[in-house]
């Protein structure tokens, strides 16, 4: 769609007075948060004592990360991700990573997608 030119001003530009800030700015300000973060429900709280012990276990099985199979496993991965409804306490739904293979996974999730790293959340074939 091609654009008509902007019509030429009937007057030109004046030059007004510098803008002026009305509130001061704060300087650092207090940084500690008004209201405290929400805690974990006792479910989700239950959930993650039993993801930890998961975690030590994996990393202690599988000490070598499972895409570059050089560097030490760091990082726990779910393929089928927390957001897309994985369950984080099923060790066959997890990967260990080093950090910069996790971190690539999640940097590049068409290429992760396509090499298997990540699972799509309609796809029900790949999960099992």
């Amino acid at each position: 769609m091609k654009r008509s030119p902007m019509p030429p001003r009937r007057s030109e530009l004046k030059q007004g007075k510098p803008l002026e800030r009305k509130t001061p700015l704060r300087a650092g300000g207090n940084l500690e948060r008004r209201v405290p973060l929400k805690s974990r429900s006792k479910k989700q709280e239950a959930k993650y004592r039993l993801r930890r012990v998961l975690v030590a276990e994996l990393l202690a099985e599988r000490p070598v990360c499972e895409r570059c199979q050089a560097a030490r496993s760091t990082d726990v991965h779910e393929p089928r991700m927390r957001s897309r409804g994985a369950d984080i306490t099923d060790p066959k739904q997890c990967v260990c990573l080093c950090r910069d293979c996790h971190n690539w996974v999640h940097a590049n999730p068409a290429a992760a997608t396509a090499d298997g790293w990540l699972i799509a959340s309609w796809d029900r074939e790949a999960a099992s």
